[in-house]
């Protein structure tokens, strides 16, 4: 592995916002790429208005910013994509068009640039230009289980953003695959378009789910399983049960003592998905005797699948997350960190990259002279308002906001 990362030398230009983009090439960062995250001179990504995620989504990238509608910083920026390896953008389709930015353009600059697009719906389809959200995706590719009529309004039934971390992970890859088809034959290797697409992406992670549901008369009986869900226990906390398998059923009804249903009707899978109703009202009755670390202690000895309904604060101090360094803490944060990747990487990605994320404009002079760009034009630039450049008093780490203990955080949190 090459010292400074499996991605060393690897230059990407990243014009996204919000989360997918930025996460894809946090992740990119890690492998040691060289990231250039282009913001607006004004109040540069969107997601700056939520900081704590975006100090998360954008560690180890240098920051440009520069006024893409000028035509002094169209022409600097297409300086710095004639070098680069990767384009990352993330508006609805046409939009990096009329900015003069599309696929075609900057082929004529790099035409061995691998430009990569994510969007809600993709580039084509009659959908491509509908807005949203990671909600959204996931509802569209029947993600979301229609929810009981009065407590619709409430039901958001995750707080995980697959969606969004899906397209992310499926954008890197898309990227990797590019950049070793570009490293096997550098000669021929032309500029490609890669079209990542939200809404594709929940789809195809709903692949198992949705090939089962087509083998039922109606989908929402793909979702009968019984032994398998959310249980609320004596001390008004939750636990997930997932007592599928016969063998773990049998110790489930074992260790609560539920005599009832261990019958001969209840010995297979399906038997018990026609009895749902009857397991159903015994199983939840009986965990509801249970404090939630009473049942956990109780079923992990008999060897059942049972967990915690975590809220988002209690992963971080888990003892089985920290052994396996999916948290760690950075001197001078007062807040943990969640491992950008899980630890079967750590042999290729490094966390010393990932330093803090840039203020808006910090590396604008740098990246500019690196390309090219003698003192005087940047200056020139940097006073017209073309080019903005991060005063050097905003360095340093953010003193810690009040409340917010070391490993354990109490402040507000953000999600997608």
């Amino acid at each position: 592995m090459a010292a400074d990362g499996v991605l060393g030398g690897v230059k990407v230009v990243d014009l996204s916002e919000q989360v997918p983009g930025p996460y894809a090439t946090r992740l990119l960062a890690g492998l040691g790429a060289d990231v250039i995250k282009v913001e607006r001179p004004d109040a540069g990504d969107r997601l700056r208005q939520r900081p704590v995620m975006f100090a998360a989504e954008n560690r180890g990238k240098r920051d440009l910013s520069v006024d893409l509608k000028s035509a002094e910083g169209h022409a600097a920026l297409l300086r710095v994509i004639a070098a680069a390896d990767v384009l990352v953008e993330a508006y609805r389709p046409g939009v990096m068009d009329r900015l003069g930015l599309g696929f075609d353009a900057v082929l004529e600059v790099n035409p061995q640039i691998i430009y990569l697009s994510i969007s809600g719906y993709g580039a084509t389809g009659p959908y491509r230009d509908l807005p949203g959200h990671d909600f959204q995706y996931l509802s569209f590719a029947g993600a979301i289980p229609p929810p009981k009529s009065y407590f619709a309004a409430d039901y958001v039934p995750t707080t995980l953003p697959a969606a969004d971390m899906g397209a992310s992970l499926y954008s890197m890859l898309a990227v990797v695959l590019a950049l070793y088809e570009k490293l096997a034959r550098p000669a021929s290797f032309t500029g490609r378009h890669l079209d990542v697409a939200l809404s594709d992406c929940t789809l195809a992670l709903m692949e198992p789910r949705i090939a089962e549901a087509l083998s039922e008369q109606v989908s929402a009986d793909a979702l009968i399983r019984p032994g398998y869900g959310v249980y609320l226990t004596a001390d008004e906390q939750y636990v997930s049960i997932g007592a599928l398998e016969d063998h773990f059923w049998e110790r489930l009804v074992r260790a609560l003592q539920l005599e009832e249903l261990s019958g001969r009707q209840f010995a297979s899978y399906q038997q018990r998905r026609r009895h749902i109703s009857q397991i159903e009202q015994s199983l939840r009755a009986r965990v509801a005797t249970f404090d939630r670390a009473a049942l956990i202690e109780l079923l992990t000895r008999h060897d059942v699948p049972v967990a915690p309904v975590n809220d988002l604060h209690e992963p971080v101090r888990d003892p089985h997350f920290k052994e396996r360094g999916m948290i760690y803490q950075v001197p001078g944060e007062c807040q943990p960190r969640v491992a950008e990747w899980p630890a079967v990487f750590d042999a290729f990605a490094s966390r010393a990259r990932l330093t803090a994320a840039p203020k808006i404009g910090e590396h604008s002079r740098e990246v500019l002279a690196e390309h090219g760009l003698g003192a005087d034009r940047i200056d020139a630039l940097i006073e017209s308002g073309v080019v903005r450049q991060a005063p050097v008093t905003w360095g340093g780490i953010a003193p810690c906001a009040a409340g917010l203990a070391e490993g354990a955080p109490d402040g507000p949190e953000a999600s997608s």
